[in-house]
């Protein structure tokens, strides 16, 4: 028997492992040349590996590769799995459900942004590129950045001019970011406050910030919240990025399919100014994924 044979291109079976391995091309033609020297292989065993040398030479096969792991977030202390929701489920489980799940998406966030350990292995700490771009040049206003987090963009727009409100659902997240910016002596107005009940006002804001915030369901209020000249930066994942990350909680307002932003936007009255669907790393996660980025007018 061959020190060991080619079952397919790209795998072998060899004497030592007693199993099928996976090998580069340059490893299965040295097998194979070792291979034609014993003497007690056949002329038509000797045939077919040349053949299937030949093939993966010429047209290398993709070796089966295992689908990757979906990335998890850090585990939160004390925080169990999630409730799961009966198929069947009356008002009164559903409004109990709605409530446990906000509660928990508030201790998750408060200690995700808040943790040093779990906010280093997950989060650009860095205010978003593309809002970066976006308000470049431009003369400060009223800014509202929804979801704010630990106040990376807040706290940069802030440094540059901006009169800024931060909403978010965690308040340990807004003390934080208010820490901060004392520290660096920028004023930072905070609210502790869910962006889906939340009162976004009308003709109020010069700039909307939706960074990982979401954004399907607030086309038609960011629409009427912003003033006349009035910009949305917007940017989260694209739902391919679903195959790599873990969705917490069913929460997939951060994902988005192909060309579905602009279509909401545009249809709210929006003018598009910029839009992208590029693989980038994501200021949430930090990995390398398909993402989309929107930047959108209210016309003058």
């Amino acid at each position: 028997m061959p020190d060991c044979v080619i079952l397919r291109p790209g795998l072998l079976y060899t004497r030592r492992s007693g199993c099928g391995s996976a090998y580069p091309v340059g490893t299965v033609y040295a097998c194979f040349l070792s291979a034609m020297k014993k003497p007690l292989l056949s002329a038509v065993t000797v045939a077919l590996l040349a053949t299937f040398t030949l093939l993966l030479t010429v047209r290398p096969a993709r070796a089966q590769q295992p689908a990757p792991a979906k990335r998890n977030l850090p585990p939160i202390p004390g925080l169990g799995p999630d409730p799961v929701l009966p198929a069947n489920a009356t008002a009164a489980q559903r409004a109990d459900y709605d409530r446990q799940m906000a509660e928990r998406t508030r201790q998750r966030w408060n200690f995700i942004l808040t943790d040093s350990v779990a906010r280093a292995r997950v989060l650009n700490e860095q205010p978003n590129a593309l809002l970066v771009e976006t308000v470049r040049g431009l003369k400060p206003g009223t800014a509202l950045d929804a979801d704010m987090g630990e106040g990376r963009n807040a706290i940069y727009l802030a440094r540059q001019g901006w009169q800024v409100t931060g909403v978010d659902i965690a308040e340990k997240a807004l003390a934080y970011a208010q820490k901060r910016a004392h520290a660096l002596g920028v004023p930072l107005i905070t609210e502790v406050h869910d962006m889906v009940t939340y009162d976004w006002g009308t003709s109020k804001w010069d700039l909307i910030v939706l960074s990982y915030a979401g954004g399907r369901d607030y086309a038609d209020r960011v629409m009427r919240a912003l003033r006349p000249g009035g910009l949305v930066v917007l940017e989260a994942f694209h739902m391919d990025a679903t195959q790599r990350l873990q969705v917490v909680g069913g929460d997939y307002r951060v994902f988005f399919e192909t060309d579905e932003l602009p279509t909401l936007y545009r249809a709210a009255g929006l003018r598009i100014v910029r839009y992208e669907e590029p693989i980038g790393t994501a200021d949430f996660t930090k990995e390398q994924l398909r993402l989309v980025k929107l930047v959108a007018q209210r016309p003058r």
